[in-house]
């Protein structure tokens, strides 16, 4: 491995570093903000999703 590919993966694991850190802080500000509920639950909710899902309870 040459010192460019080194430096392209250091590269992409800091990226992606920083981008699951985003959405973790993203996530935990939407349900604090939000009352608890997660941004998918949200999501779903909104588009009837959780309704057509059968539940058993």
């Amino acid at each position: 491995m040459d010192a460019e590919t080194i430096a392209g993966f250091v590269g992409l694991a800091i990226g992606l570093l920083v981008l699951a850190g985003l959405s973790v802080y993203e996530s935990r500000t939407y349900r604090r903000e939000h009352d608890g509920e997660g941004m998918m639950h949200h999501w779903l909710a909104s588009h009837h999703v959780l309704d057509r899902v059968r539940r058993r309870h």
